[in-house]
C-alpha cells in the first residue's frame, strides 16, 4: 500500500525544542523519498509498536513521534534517543533533515 502522508515530530532535548514535518512522500526530491520509503519497508514500520521507549529514560533526550498514513490505516511509533533501533535512527535523521528543510 501507497504510502500517502508522513507526519513526524521531535520534541524534548536540552532546550525543549520542538521540530515538526507533515508531508506527502510524492512532494520530496525523488532521492528522498526513494530512501524514506525503503526505510519504511526495510523496518516493517506497520508492524512496529506503538511505544519504542526503553525503560531507561534519560534527561534532556528527544522524543520522536513519526506517524504513517496509507489508505486504509496509519500507524503511529514512539521513539526515544536511547530506545530507537539502528534503523529507525537512520530514518529519525532522514525525518530531521527533511523537517529543517520545511522550515
Amino acid at each position: 500500500m501507497k504510502v500517502q502522508r508522513v507526519t513526524y515530530e521531535r520534541t524534548g532535548g536540552f532546550a525543549g525544542m520542538r521540530l515538526s514535518a507533515d508531508f506527502e512522500p510524492d512532494d520530496l526530491p525523488e532521492e528522498q523519498s526513494c530512501s524514506l520509503l525503503e526505510l519504511l519497508d526495510d523496518m516493517d514500520f506497520d508492524e512496529l509498536p506503538e511505544q519504542l521507549t526503553g525503560s531507561s529514560s534519560m534527561p534532556d533526550q528527544f522524543t520522536y513521534q513519526i506517524t504513517v498514513r496509507r489508505e486504509s490505516r496509519e500507524h503511529t511509533v514512539i521513539t526515544g534517543d536511547e530506545s530507537a533501533p539502528e534503523k529507525m535512527q537512520e530514518l529519525i535523521r532522514l525525518l530531521d533533515r527533511i523537517a529543517k528543510r520545511k522550515h
